[in-house]
């Protein structure tokens, strides 16, 4: 899988994530063509090699002539639905873009429908958003890592006057995002930044495991006294074909439960967040045949399933053991089929292969809709290109063949 890295030793911004994506190698006439697809006229994008403490990066701006119109979230879902970008391109924008009205109306303490998008909502914002979405998808990335935050004191001047920094957007959309402060008085990551890592990262970690292929740095509107004010974004294959983890194991042992409990115990655990839930039939002592019931669970749910295996079954005693656990990538996601999208697995293998896994469920929902076999949908779901499979929101896709209906 192609796995991208953002380090971002001195923030984010979204031209910064664009020089990156263009000094990687991403041709700059597909940058350059977004604002004709986007219907943004009299727009320019300006590409410049520049110098950061010696270290060459690419700055991008972007202009239009005038003041820059207010937008609603409706705007913008206008604009990029009459656009002629591919499909996953456009969801994931979308996606950025909800998360940028959510703080604004939090911020502002209004309802969603009733923001309106000053500076984020301009037309370099659009571009920024749509162009590294473009660019991430140019290179095939399926896996986004992005470096802890820094952040920095000080203030900006907005349209509503002088703001502490980390402006009240940016800080709502670093929640729950690993940050940490830096001496200084600059905004090292701006609104759109902060929404383009909340809304791509899958993981917020120090370097991945990974076979570098490119590597691209994308410069800041300014010099920096103290450091290089430069995004560095490193591009490759994910070497991790397995993902280790710990996991939580209950057991228990029962031959007095009347057999009809088992369905809703099983339901009961799986609403409760267990990962895996597995009854086996076994022969006890005096030979007296039994159950065996195991669930898995990530740490910190043991309380609570050993309350409902205690409530919902005859047990008497549960066994609690710590396990380590690997688990090849998967992404979760859709397939086109004759009967519409149907929900599946992308699961890649050791030696990199991906393959499409069909959700049990979702299959039985359609077969049961249109009166099909069972084994004729996951035969259907299984043989879908893997090219076609449509990444759930939060995931960057394979790169689109416009084949999605």
């Amino acid at each position: 899988m192609r796995q991208a890295f953002l380090d971002c030793f001195s923030g984010i911004s979204g031209d910064m994530f664009l020089g990156a994506l263009i000094d990687a190698g991403w041709p700059e006439e597909e940058l350059m063509s977004l604002p004709e697809k986007l219907g943004l006229e009299d727009t320019t994008v300006e590409v410049q090699g520049v110098k950061r403490k010696g270290i060459k990066g690419i700055q991008v701006k972007v202009s239009r002539p005038g003041p820059h119109p207010f937008r609603s979230l409706r705007d913008v879902e206008a604009i990029l639905e009459r656009s002629d970008l591919q499909p996953g391109i456009i969801r994931l924008s979308l996606k950025v873009f909800n998360l940028l009205a959510q703080v604004e109306a939090k911020v502002h303490g209004c309802l969603l429908e009733e923001v309106h998008f000053h500076e984020i909502g301009a037309v370099d914002t659009l571009v920024d958003i749509v162009g590294a979405i473009s660019g991430l998808n140019h290179f095939s990335v399926g896996k986004i890592c992005c470096s802890p935050i820094p952040v920095a004191r000080g203030w900006i001047d907005c349209e509503h006057g002088r703001l502490p920094l980390p402006a009240p957007a940016t800080a709502e959309l670093l929640k729950n995002v690993p940050i940490y402060g830096v001496d200084g008085e600059w905004e090292l990551v701006t609104p759109t930044g902060g929404a383009l890592i909340k809304g791509l990262a899958d993981h917020f970690r120090t370097f991945p495991e990974m076979k570098v292929e490119k590597i691209g740095y994308g410069a800041g509107s300014r010099d920096i006294p103290q450091w290089a004010n430069l995004l560095r974004i490193w591009l490759g294959e994910d070497r991790s074909s397995k993902k280790e983890s710990v996991v939580v194991e209950l057991r228990s042992y029962v031959d007095d439960m009347n057999p009809e409990w088992f369905e809703y115990l099983m339901e009961r655990l799986f609403s409760a967040d267990a990962l895996d839930v597995v009854m086996c039939p076994i022969h006890m002592k005096k030979n007296r045949p039994g159950v065996e019931i195991t669930v898995l669970a990530t740490p910190g749910h043991e309380h609570s399933l050993s309350q409902i295996l205690f409530e919902e079954s005859t047990t008497s005693g549960i066994r609690l053991n710590r396990c380590q656990r690997y688990i090849l990538p998967r992404r979760n996601g859709m397939v086109p089929t004759n009967w519409g999208n149907v929900r599946a697995k992308l699961i890649t293998r050791p030696d990199g292969r991906s393959t499409i896994s069909p959700e049990y469920e979702a299959c039985k929902e359609v077969a049961r809709r249109f009166n099909v076999p069972l084994g004729a949908v996951y035969q259907a779901v299984s043989q879908v290109p893997v090219e076609d499979f449509i990444d759930e929101e939060g995931s960057v896709a394979p790169k689109d063949s416009g084949a999605h209906p």
